[in-house]
This record gives C-alpha cells, structure tokens and sequence, in this order.
C-alpha cells in the first residue's frame, strides 16, 4: 500500500474529530496499517500539514478527518505543492467526514460512518481528477464554492455562533446553517454589483448572492447549484437578486431540493473565469470558511487535484 498520511482536526464537529480519530487510530493500528498523523491546533495549520506530508515524507494520499474547512486547507497544501513544483497530482485527498456540514463528503458520495469512509480511503477503488476554483485576491483554493453577499455573512454568523456548538453535539449540527439563513434573512440589504463571466458583463441590481460552485451542495443540505459538476472543466455561478424579501420568502425552502432554479429571482451561469464587483464590499466565503471580502476575481482549474471517492453503484 502506498504511504498515507492524515491530517485530524479533533475539533471539528465541536470534538467530533477528536472521537472519530481515536476509533480510526485503534482500527489502524489493530490491523497494523502503517500511518504518519498531523492533528491541527489552529486555523490554517491542515494547509502546512498537506505541504509538509508531501515533501517531507512523501506520502500518496491524504485522509482528512474533519469538515469542510479542514478539506479546504488541506486541498489547498496539495495545490500549492503542485503549482510551486509545477508538478501533476501526486498525492491523492480522501476525507473521513467530521465536521457540522460535510459537503465534499456528500459530493462524492463518502458515507458518514468512519470505518465505512476509512474503508474507501484505504482502498482508493475509485479516484477522480476534480477541477478547483481559485480565487487570486485571497490566493485561496476552493473544492466546494466561494460566495460573496449573503451566504458570505451566513457562513461568518455560523462559524461564530454558540448554537452552532451545541447542535453538532445533538448531531443536528446541520441546523446552525438554516437557523443563521433565517437570522441574515431579516436584516440583510442587497446591493447592486457587476458580474463578469468569460468576458460578458451583467448589471445586478438588489443582489443578494453569487456564488461560484464546483459541486452541487452547501451549507450541509442545500442544492445550491443542481447540475455542478467538479469535472466538467466550467464552473456553477448562482445569482439571486430581488427588491423585495417577501419574493425570495419561497427560496429559502425550495433550495433544499434544488427545487429553486424556475424562481425569477435566481439566475445561472457557467463559465471558467468569473469576477464580482459590488458597490459596497460584501463578505466573502469559501468552502464555509470567510474569506475578506469582495470584489473576487475567480479562475477554474481543471483537473487540479486528485480525490478518493465511494466508487459508484451501476
């Protein structure tokens, strides 16, 4: 078997990660599965842990425990890696889901049940080449979405919030996102911003959100873009805009299913190169985690890195 390193946030989740890595560790070294394990004590650190797993010990895959943001720094490391080096994919990401929204896991089908995702990581049966979203202000990757507006101070408010701790220790952490949607939802003011998609500009007025996805899900359960694909080459740009609140009172529940797109106040794009510019900065989000604040010029990189996947039935 090739070298694995692993890279454990033991907080995600609100300590999620620390008892999912101490099943994992017992069941490693049971079976006497040779590991080298990196746990972070900070924000950012997943990132140095990648680089340094690389080059420094060589290792061919990656498995995450935690959430989302712990695979968006982590993604990152590899990526910079590769770029610094100039090098194609050499070391693969799998993740082990521990965190409050788990939306790479959902994207690529990595059930929540941690023996069951260590299974697929350690065996890799199925890997995938996916594209990543690179936005040069923050010199940031994304593998899930970057969004400016309104889910930019909904994933700030989240990260923030104490209801946010005591639901993941319910397991309905899921819920902090849709009780912060509702709170953004009363107070929030639209603005007026230009978006720029491979070369073509469209004024929106009494906008509230764009984002730019590479795979359908965010915020744990919501479909935020249906058709994103991570290997299509294109990214998934969702735009919504309205004057009136009482308008988008619908898209706060359809866009659970996905059911959103007919709505006329959302509006799609897809495209390789996407810039946001608003008349007042607004937040900015990626992969869940803030990311300062527009305006946001964003370039897709095909076939960027390589992740591990539950290989797909029929």
């Amino acid at each position: 078997m090739e070298s694995i390193g692993i890279i454990v946030n033991p907080l995600s989740g609100n300590g999620r990660g620390a008892n999912i890595w101490g099943d994992i560790q017992a069941y490693l070294q049971a079976n006497r599965i040779s590991y080298l394990a990196k746990l972070t004590t900070q924000a950012g650190e997943a990132t140095q842990h990648a680089i340094t797993l690389i080059q420094e010990h060589h290792v061919q895959r990656i498995i995450i425990i935690g959430g989302d943001g712990t695979v968006h720094e982590a993604a990152g490391g590899v990526w910079q890696h590769q770029n610094s080096n100039g090098s194609s994919p050499v070391c693969s990401l799998a993740i082990i889901p521990a965190g409050t929204g788990n939306d790479f896991a959902k994207a690529y089908g990595i059930p929540n049940h941690p023996l069951e995702a260590l299974h697929i990581a350690l065996h890799a049966a199925d890997t995938l080449q996916i594209d990543l979203l690179y936005a040069s202000q923050i010199n940031q990757v994304a593998v899930n979405s970057i969004g400016a507006g309104f889910d930019g101070m909904v994933a700030k408010l989240t990260n923030e919030a104490s209801y946010k701790k005591f639901l993941n220790r319910l397991g309905l952490g899921r819920l902090s996102y849709f009780i912060s949607i509702l709170r953004v939802f009363t107070t929030y003011q639209p603005s007026t911003a230009w978006i720029e998609v491979d070369g073509s500009v469209t004024k929106l007025p009494y906008m509230w959100l764009a984002a730019v996805a590479n795979i359908p899900f965010y915020g744990g359960a919501i479909q935020i873009c249906p058709t994103a694909s991570p290997t299509d080459g294109m990214a998934d740009v969702v735009v919504i805009q309205s004057k009136s609140r009482i308008r988008l009172l619908p898209v706060l529940f359809t866009v659970y299913q996905g059911k959103h797109t007919e709505h006329p106040a959302v509006t799609f794009y897809k495209g390789k190169s996407i810039s946001i510019r608003t008349e007042k900065p607004l937040l900015v989000q990626a992969d869940g985690e803030f990311a300062g604040s527009t305006p946001l010029q964003i370039e897709l990189l095909p076939a960027a890195i390589t992740v591990i996947r539950s290989k797909p039935t029929a």
